[in-house]
């Protein structure tokens, strides 16, 4: 490059300036913020309609409209009142009925779980029952990082209906920390709507190690939430004024529980029985917390006492008899009836009792979900409360009941599109939209 040009590169350049700012404001028009390098993928727009909408939140609306734009409903009602924009993607459902997509408030999805292999002899079971367990409390652990998405397995969730899970811990007495996921791909960092969402606790006893009996197990909790009031209570001494004052030694266990027993964030406890309802409703009124039950196919045995207390339940719809119920141990032809007439007629009789709760999938496979579902409604649970029951019900005790439970504009675009009504024996899901993405189930001839 000569000397004349590099002096004349400068005017050159500011000559141009002006018309590479007009270019840049003229990209801004036509590309927004949020569709540039490093901002929110933007998703379409559809208009669902001609369906039969079932908003749980309000009455059923015959032929209607829902409006969907960037994963969010932006709009919900008769046909007529609803106008559907230029740039909207048209999905024709008429003959369908569409859904919040349903919520199951306990799983352990996608959680690799061990099953132990049991002593083939007498020799080995003893072998097994005399060798020293070690003790699985981890109240830090955020099962978040254990969780292993597949997307077979969210197909599998998509085409029962279930379109937000909470993944639980599965070991020990403090068994870890829960997250909330919408089941939108195989991506975990999309899915997550809420983590931490709570502390999970089951009455659980250790072989080999304290506590080993179940009111070993209560004496441990409640040492525990004690201990975490006293380090609560040294913590704040200390800051507030460390002179002459001994420092705290760091306690991870108790740290781990401060966020639930002093700050009040949920804590799950697991009831497998009425015993065990018992004695979660002792230690949450003795701390104060604020408590979810979950399990509780035994809850109709509590029901006056479940009542005043006013606790969340989430209610599985595994209709085993746990081996600690008193149904498991009083012979086969007990524990066969509790299985096929007992504990199918537990959640009809909270609803007789003006009792609300959330139904969950906990301990059971999609098909035995499905089944157990309308065994449950055999036995007597309306079908208006088992849709709550796995909508608008969990979505408040999870405290997302303005994101999801209902096709309401604003919340997000979780629904499901059905080939009859929900709870029919040949309804097929034929769609499902998560977070606003849309997935197809439909086969061919449907």
């Amino acid at each position: 490059m000569n000397k004349s040009l590099k002096k004349r590169q400068p005017v050159f350049i500011r000559a141009l300036a002006p018309t590479l700012l007009g270019l840049v404001l003229i990209a801004s028009l036509f590309f927004p913020l949020s569709a540039r390098a490093g901002s929110p993928e933007v998703k379409p727009a559809y208009a669902l309609v001609n369906c039969r909408i079932f908003p749980v939140a309000q009455p059923v609306i015959e032929k209607g409209t829902i409006l969907i734009r960037d994963g969010l409903i932006e709009a919900v009602g008769p046909a007529a009142k609803v106008k559907i924009p230029e740039d909207a993607e048209i999905i024709e459902a008429s003959g369908l009925n569409a859904y919040p997509g349903l919520i199951s408030a306990h799983t352990n999805l996608f959680l690799e779980i061990k099953e132990q292999a049991q002593p083939a002899t007498p020799e080995d079971y003893m072998a097994a029952f005399s060798q020293p367990a070690e003790p699985k409390e981890f109240p830090w652990l955020q099962i978040v990082e254990k969780i292993k998405p597949k997307k077979q397995t969210v197909e599998t969730y998509h085409r029962i209906g279930i379109t937000t899970v909470v993944v639980a811990p599965h070991e020990g007495i403090f068994q870890g920390q829960s997250v909330v996921l919408n089941l939108n791909s195989d991506q975990i960092h999309k899915m997550v709507l809420a983590q931490p969402w709570a502390l999970h606790i089951n009455f659980a006893t250790e072989r080999g190690v304290y506590p080993s009996s179940p009111m070993g197990t209560l004496a441990f909790l409640r040492q525990k939430f004690y201990d975490t009031q006293h380090y609560s209570q040294h913590l704040q001494k200390y800051r507030q004024s460390p002179h002459f004052l001994k420092r705290p030694e760091y306690d991870p266990f108790l740290e781990a529980l401060l966020p639930f027993v002093i700050d009040k964030k949920p804590i799950v406890f697991q009831c497998n029985n009425l015993e065990e309802i018992k004695r979660a409703l002792k230690i949450i009124k003795e701390f104060k917390l604020n408590a979810v039950l979950t399990g509780c196919n035994e809850a109709w045995r509590a029901s006056q006492q479940l009542k005043s207390a006013s606790i969340p339940l989430l209610v599985t719809l595994d209709f085993r008899p746990p081996a600690s119920s008193v149904y498991a141990q009083q012979g086969q032809a007990i524990r066969e009836k509790a299985e096929k007439e007992i504990y199918p007629a537990n959640t009809s009789n909270l609803v007789k009792e003006k009792m609300n709760f959330s139904l969950t999938s906990f301990g059971l496979n999609d098909t035995d979900f499905v089944k157990n579902l309308r065994a449950a409604i055999k036995a007597g649970l309306p079908t208006d409360q088992a849709l709550r029951s796995l909508t608008i019900e969990p979505a408040r005790t999870l405290g997302l009941e303005k994101q999801l439970g209902s096709l309401e504009p604003g919340k997000i675009a979780n629904l499901i599109l059905t080939k009859g009504e929900l709870f029919d024996e040949k309804t097929k899901i034929v769609k499902v939209m998560v977070d606003g993405t849309l997935f197809s189930y439909e086969e061919k001839g449907q």
